[in-house]
């Protein structure tokens, strides 16, 4: 993807000393640099973990196995039959890895962490239930039983919020699908590991988690509450922590504050399958709807509805996978039908311009404080487009597992924007997080007769390279022009590098003796794109697809030099062909 970057060889003069300076120890920085709070919630789950191991924890956390589960199972999400046929051949093929027949279930040997998560998750369960018939339930039920026989104490890694709090919502999500209730013996030590998990999930929480994954966690704690017997407590505890946990995640634009799409789709699932769950105890004079739950799912479902290209594909920003457009379009639809038609989050920092059939989703927002920025990418002012509900200019996505791939993914070479010196406008931290970001990021919006216009800026280059990137856009009322032009302000000396990744179905080619670049699209519909004053090139691109998938893209990438302090780049994205 770094191909033809041209950055390699500086040109011109580069001032001395003009480089990102070197964090020291950059792990205790970065921790220090967390919030009070949630420094000493990882100190106090560090300091619990001998407790939690004991004997004596185990016994206080109850042996709780009467009753039976309170209420059926809400709507299902999708599962992948696939998966499913593979488990029934004893395959167990999750982040890229493949496992047969593993022992114990959860952690065999040489399993990598990311496999591990989705195993002890429970995840496979939505699998099992997309095949159908009494085998994969068979083998659901079997499966579910060698889990809990290997891990009936506390262990630090299957036990540990976010990963107990997934598997809870599997299986209450999926109760009903595996007959629970029907079989009681099954049903009495189903119960026993689940009223020990739930009770060891409200006694911990928030157990150093952050951001979404804390309101996944709360809302898991609440449907247990809901739908185990004699649960009132958890439901308690998950009922005072969610409207709090909400308000200060969800921004008054109606974003969360992670500013991922991909988490934001999550979550609204986690709150619509709360929301379902409620209004099933309703009808059996069960509690109410908490108040702010219906106003988070509708938010959450306009923010989603504003981030997503015509097709129901979400804009690759910021750990956004390439996910299934027919699921993204369900979750968006089951939020309801009071979604509202945004074209800008001011606080979530996103623009949507929306003309004819042209449509450009911009990240215009600076990336979020420590603690809630392991999925932030380097991307600040980076943009996606696309014509007719087909995208051209792209982010390159993120992995969905791989670790390597998630951090070339985050660098901003990777995204359709510009570089400088083939540095990031945001230090990438090896363990997640960010360092030396953009602190101001500006953006104002204006719309005349149909044209809108956008002027942003960052001062993500400052203070290794005292410049400042200001980035204009302008999109015509009919959507058949898109203009840009990039200032760099601030000292020369440095080389940049302005990159338009290419969706993999795009076909480009240079025309004009490296003046031009001419873009054809799926559907037919031709585009030239002009940069005044400088040539263009192409180099190799990738993109991830869906699953993981490793696409070879192209981009478009304009490279030169900043002599001045006024270094301005001018270029024009025009439909030709006619007026389609």
């Amino acid at each position: 993807m770094a191909e033809g970057s041209g950055t390699d060889g500086k040109k011109g003069g580069q001032r001395r000393g003009n480089q990102r300076p070197k964090l020291v120890a950059p792990r205790l920085q970065t921790l220090f640099s967390l919030p009070g709070a949630l420094i000493w919630q990882r100190c106090r789950r560090r300091l619990m973990q001998p407790v939690y191991d004991s004997g004596l924890y185990h016994v206080t956390l109850g042996k709780r196995s009467a009753g039976e589960l309170q209420l059926p199972s809400p709507e299902p999400w999708p599962g992948d039959a696939q998966a499913g046929l593979l488990l029934l051949s004893d395959e167990f093929r999750f982040a890229g890895e493949v496992v047969r027949g593993p022992k114990p279930i959860g952690n065999p040997i040489g399993a990598g962490t990311g496999w591990r998560e989705i195993v002890n998750s429970f995840a496979w369960l939505n699998d099992l239930r997309a095949v159908g018939g009494p085998s994969a339930r068979n083998l659901a039920r079997q499966l579910i039983m060698r889990w809990i026989d290997e891990n009936e104490r506390y262990d630090a890694f299957a036990w540990r919020a976010d990963i107990l709090a997934a598997r809870l919502r599997n299986i209450l999500l999926n109760h009903t699908y595996l007959e629970v209730n029907s079989d009681a013996l099954f049903r009495s030590q189903l119960l026993l590991s689940l009223s020990r998990q739930a009770e060891h999930l409200c006694r911990a929480l928030p157990d150093g988690l952050a951001g979404a994954a804390h309101v996944k966690a709360i809302i898991s704690l609440m449907l247990a509450g809901l739908m185990l017997p004699r649960a009132e407590k958890w439901l308690a505890k998950g009922q005072m922590l969610l409207g709090p946990t909400l308000a200060a995640q969800i921004l008054p634009d109606g974003g969360h504050i992670e500013r991922s799409p991909h988490l934001m789709l999550e979550l609204l699932q986690h709150l619509i399958d709360l929301r379902d769950v409620y209004t099933s105890a309703q009808v059996l004079g069960g509690p109410k709807i908490p108040d702010g739950l219906s106003l988070a799912i509708n938010n959450l479902g306009s923010v989603l509805l504003m981030l997503s290209h015509g097709d129901a594909v979400l804009a690759g920003f910021n750990d956004t996978p390439e996910l299934d457009p027919v699921h993204v379009f369900r979750v968006i639809e089951r939020a309801g039908d009071k979604l509202r038609p945004l074209n800008q989050l001011p606080l979530t920092g996103f623009q949507r311009l929306e003309r004819g059939k042209t449509v450009v989703i911009m990240d215009c927002g600076a990336p979020p404080r420590h603690g809630l920025d392991d999925h932030a990418h380097a991307g600040t002012l980076s943009f996606e487009l696309a014509h007719d509900d087909e995208r051209m200019f792209v982010n390159c996505g993120a992995h969905p597992w791989s670790k390597e791939w998630g951090q070339v993914q985050r660098t901003t070479a990777a995204h359709s924007t510009l570089v400088v010196d083939n540095t990031n406008s945001a230090m990438l931290l090896p363990h997640g997080g960010l360092a030396l970001r953009p602190q101001v990021v500006t953006c104002r919006r204006e719309e005349t007769d149909g044209q809108i216009w956008l002027d942003t800026s960052h001062d993500g280059y400052e203070e290794g390279f005292g410049l400042v990137h200001r980035r204009k856009l302008y999109l015509s009322a009919d959507g058949h022009d898109f203009m840009g032009e990039e200032h760099l302000v601030g000292p020369g000396g440095n080389a940049y590098a302005l990159r338009f990744h290419l969706h993999p179905q795009v076909n480009v080619s240079v025309t004009q003796n490296g003046q031009a670049a001419f873009i054809k699209m799926p559907k037919g519909s031709g585009w030239r794109l002009r940069v005044d004053g400088a040539d263009l090139a192409l180099a190799e691109s990738v993109h991830i697809g869906l699953g993981g998938q490793v696409r070879r893209s192209q981009q478009i990438v304009v490279i030169g030099t900043i002599e001045t302090d006024q270094t301005e780049i001018r270029w024009l994205l025009q439909r030709e062909g006619g007026k389609k």
